[in-house]
Protein backbone atom coordinates (compact mmCIF):
# COMPACT_ATOMS: atom_id res chain seq x y z
CA UNK A 1 0.00 0.00 0.00
CA UNK A 2 2.77 2.46 0.93
CA UNK A 3 3.06 5.70 2.58
CA UNK A 4 -0.01 7.98 2.02
CA UNK A 5 1.69 11.56 3.00
CA UNK A 6 4.69 13.30 4.78
CA UNK A 7 3.87 15.27 7.81
CA UNK A 8 6.03 17.72 9.61
CA UNK A 9 6.63 17.15 13.35
CA UNK A 10 8.02 20.54 14.89
CA UNK A 11 10.96 21.84 12.63
CA UNK A 12 10.33 20.47 9.17
CA UNK A 13 14.22 18.33 9.04
CA UNK A 14 12.11 16.14 11.31
CA UNK A 15 9.41 14.97 8.57
CA UNK A 16 7.96 11.95 8.98
CA UNK A 17 5.43 10.09 7.37
CA UNK A 18 2.98 8.14 8.47
CA UNK A 19 0.86 5.17 6.91
CA UNK A 20 -2.51 3.89 9.21
CA UNK A 21 -3.41 0.71 7.65
CA UNK A 22 -6.96 -1.31 8.67
CA UNK A 23 -8.11 -4.49 6.41
CA UNK A 24 -11.23 -4.93 6.52
CA UNK A 25 -14.47 -5.70 7.20
CA UNK A 26 -15.06 -4.46 10.35
CA UNK A 27 -18.05 -4.23 11.88
CA UNK A 28 -19.84 -2.97 15.08
CA UNK A 29 -18.97 -4.73 18.52
CA UNK A 30 -15.95 -6.54 16.65
CA UNK A 31 -12.18 -5.77 16.79
CA UNK A 32 -10.65 -3.14 14.71
CA UNK A 33 -6.84 -4.51 14.53
CA UNK A 34 -4.16 -2.58 12.10
CA UNK A 35 -0.76 -1.18 11.97
CA UNK A 36 0.53 2.69 11.69
CA UNK A 37 3.63 2.55 9.31
CA UNK A 38 6.01 5.00 10.48
CA UNK A 39 9.30 6.17 8.02
CA UNK A 40 11.73 8.28 9.88
CA UNK A 41 12.92 11.84 8.55
CA UNK A 42 16.25 13.13 8.10
CA UNK A 43 17.16 13.55 11.76
CA UNK A 44 16.31 10.98 14.82
CA UNK A 45 13.26 11.57 16.30
CA UNK A 46 11.92 10.76 20.08
CA UNK A 47 8.53 8.89 19.96
CA UNK A 48 6.50 8.64 23.27
CA UNK A 49 3.19 7.04 21.96
CA UNK A 50 1.19 6.76 18.98
CA UNK A 51 -2.62 6.70 19.81
CA UNK A 52 -5.77 6.46 17.34
CA UNK A 53 -8.94 8.17 17.86
CA UNK A 54 -12.32 7.13 16.09
CA UNK A 55 -14.86 9.42 15.33
CA UNK A 56 -18.00 9.73 13.57
CA UNK A 57 -19.46 13.04 11.55
CA UNK A 58 -22.71 14.38 13.01
CA UNK A 59 -24.98 17.35 11.75
CA UNK A 60 -25.71 19.33 15.27
CA UNK A 61 -28.89 21.72 15.96
CA UNK A 62 -26.96 24.84 13.89
CA UNK A 63 -25.99 22.45 10.85
CA UNK A 64 -22.90 22.27 11.71
CA UNK A 65 -20.75 19.38 11.06
CA UNK A 66 -18.67 18.30 13.97
CA UNK A 67 -16.67 14.46 14.89
CA UNK A 68 -17.82 12.69 17.63
CA UNK A 69 -15.13 10.56 19.40
CA UNK A 70 -16.35 7.55 20.18
CA UNK A 71 -12.98 5.01 20.53
CA UNK A 72 -9.23 4.85 20.91
CA UNK A 73 -6.69 2.62 20.94
CA UNK A 74 -2.69 3.19 21.46
CA UNK A 75 -0.18 1.60 18.42
CA UNK A 76 2.27 -0.65 20.36
CA UNK A 77 4.88 -3.32 18.61
CA UNK A 78 4.33 -6.82 19.82
CA UNK A 79 7.45 -9.49 19.67
CA UNK A 80 10.06 -6.82 19.16
CA UNK A 81 12.15 -4.43 21.31
CA UNK A 82 10.00 -1.93 20.30
CA UNK A 83 7.86 -0.28 23.44
CA UNK A 84 5.10 2.47 23.25
CA UNK A 85 8.51 4.81 23.89
CA UNK A 86 11.23 4.41 21.10
CA UNK A 87 13.63 6.30 18.90
CA UNK A 88 12.50 6.40 15.27
CA UNK A 89 15.83 6.86 13.92
CA UNK A 90 17.00 8.59 10.80
CA UNK A 91 15.22 7.34 7.58
CA UNK A 92 14.34 4.13 9.44
CA UNK A 93 10.88 1.83 9.29
CA UNK A 94 9.03 1.32 11.93
CA UNK A 95 5.40 -1.19 12.06
CA UNK A 96 3.65 -0.78 14.85
CA UNK A 97 0.44 -2.55 15.84
CA UNK A 98 -3.27 -1.64 17.62
CA UNK A 99 -6.42 -3.50 18.04
CA UNK A 100 -9.71 -2.53 19.77
CA UNK A 101 -13.14 -3.69 20.08
CA UNK A 102 -15.73 -0.99 18.64
CA UNK A 103 -18.94 -0.33 20.70
CA UNK A 104 -22.21 -2.04 19.27
CA UNK A 105 -23.45 1.28 18.68
CA UNK A 106 -20.40 1.80 16.08
CA UNK A 107 -22.62 3.68 13.01
CA UNK A 108 -22.95 1.49 9.83
CA UNK A 109 -21.04 3.18 6.63
CA UNK A 110 -21.92 0.77 4.33
CA UNK A 111 -24.83 -1.97 3.84
CA UNK A 112 -24.86 -4.73 1.07
CA UNK A 113 -21.28 -3.25 0.05
CA UNK A 114 -22.91 0.39 -1.01
CA UNK A 115 -21.91 3.56 0.69
CA UNK A 116 -24.52 5.05 3.14
CA UNK A 117 -23.32 8.99 3.32
CA UNK A 118 -21.77 8.15 7.21
CA UNK A 119 -18.56 9.16 7.43
CA UNK A 120 -15.97 7.57 10.30
CA UNK A 121 -12.74 8.04 10.55
CA UNK A 122 -9.21 6.92 12.03
CA UNK A 123 -7.54 9.73 13.66
CA UNK A 124 -3.87 8.76 14.09
CA UNK A 125 -1.79 11.34 16.69
CA UNK A 126 1.97 11.25 17.21
CA UNK A 127 3.47 12.29 20.67
CA UNK A 128 7.10 12.57 20.91
CA UNK A 129 7.46 13.17 25.15
CA UNK A 130 5.09 13.68 27.93
CA UNK A 131 4.64 17.21 27.77
CA UNK A 132 2.98 16.77 24.09
CA UNK A 133 -0.55 16.89 23.54
CA UNK A 134 0.20 15.24 20.17
CA UNK A 135 0.02 15.74 16.91
CA UNK A 136 -2.68 14.63 14.07
CA UNK A 137 -0.46 13.22 11.74
CA UNK A 138 -3.16 10.73 9.75
CA UNK A 139 -6.48 11.00 8.89
CA UNK A 140 -8.05 8.23 6.67
CA UNK A 141 -11.65 6.89 6.56
CA UNK A 142 -12.96 4.04 8.34
CA UNK A 143 -15.41 1.58 6.82
CA UNK A 144 -18.04 0.02 8.83
CA UNK A 145 -20.31 -2.91 7.09
CA UNK A 146 -23.11 -3.87 8.31
CA UNK A 147 -23.98 -6.51 10.39
CA UNK A 148 -26.09 -9.52 9.52
CA UNK A 149 -28.68 -8.35 11.51
CA UNK A 150 -29.16 -4.61 9.80
CA UNK A 151 -28.97 -6.69 6.51
CA UNK A 152 -31.60 -9.32 7.41
CA UNK A 153 -34.31 -6.25 8.76
CA UNK A 154 -33.64 -4.16 5.91
CA UNK A 155 -34.11 -6.78 3.35
CA UNK A 156 -37.49 -7.73 5.04
CA UNK A 157 -38.10 -4.09 5.24
CA UNK A 158 -37.36 -3.62 1.16
CA UNK A 159 -39.97 -6.73 0.61
CA UNK A 160 -42.17 -4.21 2.34
CA UNK A 161 -41.60 -1.84 -0.58
CA UNK A 162 -39.57 0.46 1.47
CA UNK A 163 -35.64 0.39 0.08
CA UNK A 164 -33.07 2.07 2.46
CA UNK A 165 -31.34 5.05 0.30
CA UNK A 166 -29.16 5.94 3.57
CA UNK A 167 -28.51 6.76 6.73
CA UNK A 168 -27.41 9.57 9.34
CA UNK A 169 -25.98 10.09 12.68
CA UNK A 170 -28.02 12.66 14.96
CA UNK A 171 -26.46 13.88 17.79
CA UNK A 172 -29.71 12.95 20.44
CA UNK A 173 -30.83 10.93 22.97
CA UNK A 174 -33.46 7.91 22.84
CA UNK A 175 -35.03 8.34 26.20
CA UNK A 176 -35.93 5.44 28.64
CA UNK A 177 -33.42 3.79 26.76
CA UNK A 178 -29.83 2.32 27.38
CA UNK A 179 -27.52 4.10 25.29
CA UNK A 180 -23.88 4.89 25.93
CA UNK A 181 -22.71 7.54 23.65
CA UNK A 182 -24.93 10.97 22.36
CA UNK A 183 -25.20 10.22 19.35
CA UNK A 184 -27.65 7.48 17.19
CA UNK A 185 -27.77 6.06 13.69
CA UNK A 186 -30.84 6.83 11.48
CA UNK A 187 -31.27 4.33 7.74
CA UNK A 188 -33.73 6.14 5.34
CA UNK A 189 -36.41 4.07 3.99
CA UNK A 190 -38.48 5.56 1.10
CA UNK A 191 -41.27 4.23 -0.48
CA UNK A 192 -40.77 2.29 -3.83
CA UNK A 193 -44.77 1.04 -3.42
CA UNK A 194 -46.97 3.58 -2.36
CA UNK A 195 -50.40 3.26 -0.94
CA UNK A 196 -52.70 4.91 0.31
CA UNK A 197 -52.02 5.49 4.75
CA UNK A 198 -48.58 4.97 4.38
CA UNK A 199 -45.35 7.01 5.04
CA UNK A 200 -43.55 8.16 2.48
CA UNK A 201 -40.20 7.49 4.16
CA UNK A 202 -39.38 5.76 7.27
CA UNK A 203 -36.69 6.29 9.80
CA UNK A 204 -35.36 2.82 11.35
CA UNK A 205 -33.25 3.19 14.33
CA UNK A 206 -30.88 0.21 15.21
CA UNK A 207 -29.77 0.38 19.22
CA UNK A 208 -27.72 -2.76 18.79
CA UNK A 209 -26.18 -4.60 21.80
CA UNK A 210 -24.40 -7.55 22.58
CA UNK A 211 -27.47 -9.85 22.17
CA UNK A 212 -29.63 -7.93 19.21
CA UNK A 213 -31.22 -5.14 18.83
CA UNK A 214 -34.19 -3.02 19.44
CA UNK A 215 -35.46 -1.56 16.66
CA UNK A 216 -36.91 1.77 16.59
CA UNK A 217 -39.45 3.00 13.67
CA UNK A 218 -41.21 6.12 12.65
CA UNK A 219 -42.40 8.38 9.79
CA UNK A 220 -39.25 10.65 8.63
CA UNK A 221 -38.87 13.79 9.74
CA UNK A 222 -35.03 14.54 8.45
CA UNK A 223 -35.43 18.16 9.55
CA UNK A 224 -35.52 17.44 13.25
CA UNK A 225 -33.01 16.66 15.54
CA UNK A 226 -34.69 16.20 18.97
CA UNK A 227 -35.80 12.59 19.43
CA UNK A 228 -39.18 13.96 21.35
CA UNK A 229 -39.71 17.10 18.48
CA UNK A 230 -39.99 13.81 16.01
CA UNK A 231 -43.65 11.89 14.70
CA UNK A 232 -43.93 9.05 17.44
CA UNK A 233 -42.25 5.93 16.77
CA UNK A 234 -43.12 2.15 17.22
CA UNK A 235 -40.55 -0.62 18.13
CA UNK A 236 -40.06 -4.25 18.20
CA UNK A 237 -36.92 -6.25 19.36
CA UNK A 238 -34.50 -8.32 17.14
CA UNK A 239 -31.46 -11.15 17.97
CA UNK A 240 -28.54 -11.68 16.32
CA UNK A 241 -29.47 -15.24 16.67
CA UNK A 242 -32.49 -15.20 14.74
CA UNK A 243 -31.14 -13.93 11.68
CA UNK A 244 -31.78 -16.80 8.56
CA UNK A 245 -34.18 -18.65 11.81
CA UNK A 246 -37.20 -16.06 12.01
CA UNK A 247 -39.78 -14.45 9.37
CA UNK A 248 -39.12 -10.68 10.27
CA UNK A 249 -42.79 -9.78 8.15
CA UNK A 250 -45.19 -10.25 10.84
CA UNK A 251 -43.17 -7.77 12.84
CA UNK A 252 -42.56 -4.85 10.52
CA UNK A 253 -46.35 -5.13 8.80
CA UNK A 254 -47.27 -4.72 12.38
CA UNK A 255 -45.50 -1.64 12.80
CA UNK A 256 -46.23 -0.12 9.52
CA UNK A 257 -49.82 -0.86 10.33
CA UNK A 258 -49.63 0.64 13.78
CA UNK A 259 -47.85 4.00 12.45
CA UNK A 260 -50.63 3.96 9.80
CA UNK A 261 -53.09 4.33 12.75
CA UNK A 262 -51.00 7.15 14.61
CA UNK A 263 -51.23 9.17 11.17
CA UNK A 264 -54.35 9.05 11.06
CA UNK A 265 -55.26 10.27 14.63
Amino acid sequence: MGFKRLFGIGDPDESVEVDTQIPGPVYPGGEVKGEVLLKGGSRDMPVEGVYLRFTVRYVNYDNEEHDYQFQNASAVTYGSTLSTSFTLHKGAEERLTFSARLPWETPVSELGGRALGVVLSVKTRLRRDWNDDGTEVDNDLLHISALPLHEAVLDAFAEEGYYCDSAHVVHSYIPDTEQSHGFYESFVLTDRAPAPGRPEQLEVVFQTNVVGALIHVRRAALDVQSWDRKPPARRFPAAHHEVGQVDWHPRIRKVLEELALLDGH
